[in-house]
């Protein structure tokens, strides 16, 4: 006797409706969907030393806002 394997099932009776906000339990609710701009630094371009980043770079520079 061969055995069958069911493949797709049968739908939900009661599906979750979809919802615009993700819900964390004991935190509160955060909407999906909201955007903002990435906040920019204002000034000029000039060159930068990178610091504390090790021995393996020391002393190199780059060119960034202030």
């Amino acid at each position: 006797m061969k055995g069958r394997v069911k493949t797709h099932g049968s739908t939900p009776k009661n599906p979750p409706k979809a919802v615009p906000y993700a819900d964390i339990k004991d935190q509160g609710r955060i909407p999906y969907g909201k955007t903002a701009d990435a906040p920019m630094a204002s000034g000029k371009l000039h060159k930068v030393k990178v610091r504390g980043a090790g021995a393996a770079i020391k002393g190199t520079s780059y060119m960034g806002y202030s």
